[in-house]
């Protein structure tokens, strides 16, 4: 495998691999670091400044105990790297519960199987499936120790929480940052692991108290964000800046505002501001920005930052620099309503898609965005991070290129005027693809 090792702190120049605590028991004692075996975990990605051994371990060499909660009888994970979510549900008696997490960075290393994806995508591309499982052997219950894969050092990153292999040494634990602490650290939510999912500690308790002793939890792993039947995205119940939404009522967070994003066709969360903006733990800081509808107003937005990607979370939202309302002199990169520009986003002018594509079908006037794309004979060109692109033939016969969706996913990778819809391939007789058109 080819990796790009994720950017630690000075301080995390001695850390190394994991170790787990021996036994099956929910609460055990954590054994002697050296008698772990290199090798068996990935580098571990992003972290906050630790305290580091010299200040004492504080409580991470202390296993915490699952909550008493009832076993599910069918339970399912559904994982979304671009939503930041994870989802566990069990069909057969109604439980669903939304979870947030920081999955892998995104790979910039060009010559990497994984350049323009989450780390945590690569299972997916290199198996060419999206769905795994948990079973009780790929379950350790109090896992202490991460051993530096360059240094052999160890350190007690993993704080005595679960640690759930879905895929080899690609598991879901906790959240590492802040790991002395009682309740086994914090989770910022973005990406920032090395390839593992991170959750918050009471959540990966809860998880694996949920699915204990299950012989199989199957774990589904997809880029694009969940989407269910109404097209609603799946996300926490608590709303922040920069959540989807239908309506002031879902932004439900003070001040929270549901404005509508023209180029996704959905709205976001967002405040009122006339400087600043309030911050979350565990989520990228605000800014306050004009209105783009109306210059007389601010709006709060997110930083651009390496836990939001130059905005991947967010449904057609774009970095851009931009001064702070009514102080235009402070400019930060922001994450704005926008294009990426690529086959499948939506448009309003040429200039919002990148060089190769134009604008099709857009009617500006009406406040009707079109979509991105390009003229094409047999083939079309697929970008690293974006779903597959297809040529496919429309009413008048001249193929253009499309982007490909899932039709059980409730098109997850289509805009939010479009549907999943299948249309015939260009110079190709007979054949079809699954791709976003217009409802």
């Amino acid at each position: 495998m080819q990796f790009v090792h994720a950017r630690l702190t000075t301080a995390l120049a001695l850390l190394c691999t994991l170790n787990a605590c021996s036994g099956a028991t929910d609460v055990d004692t954590p054994e002697d670091p050296a008698a772990e075996s290199a090798g068996d975990d990935l580098s571990l990605g992003d972290v906050v400044e630790p305290e580091l051994k010299a200040d004492g371990w504080g409580h991470a060499l202390e296993c915490k105990p699952l909550p008493d909660l009832p076993v599910l009888g069918a339970p399912e994970i559904h994982v979304s790297l671009n939503g930041l979510t994870l989802r566990l549900v069990d069909p057969a008696s109604g439980f669903e519960k939304v979870f947030p997490i920081g999955p892998g960075a995104i790979d910039t290393d060009p010559t990497s199987d994984t350049f323009g994806e989450s780390l945590s995508y690569f299972p997916v591309l290199n198996t060419g499936r999206e769905t795994f499982e948990i079973t009780p052997s790929t379950i350790q219950p109090c896992k202490t120790w991460w051993t530096d894969p360059k240094t052999k050092s160890k350190t007690p990153v993993f704080a005595g929480l679960p640690f759930l292999s879905w895929h080899g040494n690609y598991a879901i634990h906790g959240p590492i940052d802040n790991y002395t602490a009682a309740n086994g650290g914090n989770l910022r939510r973005g990406f920032v692991s090395h390839g593992c999912l991170r959750m918050e500690a009471a959540d990966v308790l809860e998880l694996s108290a949920r699915i204990k002793g299950v012989a199989r939890v199957p774990v589904h792993v997809q880029r694009e964000p969940e989407r269910r039947e109404d097209g609603t995205r799946v996300d926490l119940t608590s709303a922040w800046i920069g959540s989807e939404c239908d309506a002031d009522a879902d932004c439900n967070f003070d001040g929270g505002l549901c404005k509508t994003n023209a180029y996704s066709a959905r709205g976001f969360c967002t405040k009122a501001c006339q400087r600043g903006c309030p911050d979350k733990a565990g989520a990228p800081v605000t800014f306050c920005v004009a209105d783009p509808d109306d210059s007389s107003r601010g709006m709060c937005v997110n930083k651009v930052a390496a836990v939001n990607a130059d905005c991947r979370p967010y449904d057609h939202f774009v970095a851009r620099k931009q001064g702070r309302f009514n102080q235009p002199a402070v400019t930060a990169d922001v994450c704005v309503p926008g294009s990426p520009g690529w086959i499948g986003d939506h448009c309003f002018a040429d200039a919002d898609c990148k060089t190769g594509n134009t604008c099709h079908d857009e009617k500006a006037d009406d406040g009707v965005p079109g979509v991105c794309s390009q003229p094409c004979a047999k083939f079309c060109p697929d970008m690293p991070g974006f779903p597959t692109t297809y040529c496919a033939t429309e009413a008048d016969g001249q193929g253009f290129c499309a982007r490909g969706c899932t039709a059980d996913s409730n098109a997850s990778e289509c805009a939010g005027d479009q549907v999943c819809t299948t249309r015939p391939r260009q110079a190709r007789p007979g054949k079809t693809a699954s791709v976003c058109a217009a409802e």
